[in-house]
């Protein structure tokens, strides 16, 4: 096992050394690691930093340790680490501005995924939810209501990293519905006058008539505000 000692933290080394030794000796999920007293002898390094470095290592689903088989490498949830640090008071308006960016690229791109695998039993699943909305002013409705119609889009597209990316984006929601007044009512607004604006409502049709197309763009117009929000204001 090689180690790096430079200006990073004992912490920063094992963790580069563990991460080399993971790679040089091919290990695969399933595979076992040195535990921490040959891993503390084999760098020269206390134990505590080793455990400290083996925490990094669980906390983003690498390792598990298991009794009677030592450290154990795993296969990572992947981006679960992430989801929990994205309390939307910790990130800044550039943050949110380029998650938004992330939103519509996802949204808009899922269609080829979603209209493949759709059946009857999730357009009435979708239509349910759509029912079941209490509209908040123009185009807006509750956090809880908003997830769940968009949370079973990506659903229904049958990825497990489309799905575990999707739940990234609920600071987005949180944002919006925080802001709403501020930033994407007066957008809706002129939306509504102008007969452009996009409901979920309006979705459902393009959903339920089978338009990949037809939804595609009514998508893209749909998350309009989203896309003004992110060019026409200067946070």
């Amino acid at each position: 096992m090689k180690s790096d000692f430079s200006t990073i933290t004992l912490v920063d080394q094992v963790e580069r050394g563990i991460s080399e030794y993971i790679k040089e000796n091919h290990l695969i999920p399933g595979d076992h690691l040195p535990n921490e007293i040959q891993i503390s002898e084999m760098m020269g390094i206390s134990r505590n930093v080793v455990r400290e470095a083996l925490s990094r290592f669980r906390m983003l689903g690498m390792i598990q340790t298991r009794t009677r088989r030592g450290i154990v490498v795993t296969e990572p949830q992947l981006l679960s680490g992430f989801s929990k640090v994205l309390d939307p008071n910790l990130l800044s308006i550039k943050s949110i501005k380029e998650m938004m960016g992330m939103r519509i690229v996802l949204e808009t791109g899922i269609a080829e995924f979603l209209f493949e695998n759709l059946t009857e039993s999730d357009i009435s699943d979708l239509e349910a939810i759509v029912s079941r909305q209490q509209s908040i002013g123009i185009n807006n409705m509750s956090v809880e209501d908003e997830t769940a119609f968009h949370a079973k889009i990506y659903e229904i597209a049958g990825n497990d990293f489309i799905l575990q990316f999707a739940k990234l984006m609920h600071p987005i929601f949180l944002f919006s519905k925080e802001n709403y007044e501020s930033y994407f009512l007066p957008i809706n607004r002129r939306l509504s006058e102008n007969g452009e604006l996009v409901r979920h409502s309006d979705l459902m049709e393009f959903i339920k008539n089978k338009d990949k197309n037809g939804y595609r763009e009514a998508m893209r117009k749909h998350l309009q505000p989203y896309w003004e929000f992110l060019y026409n204001y200067d946070l």
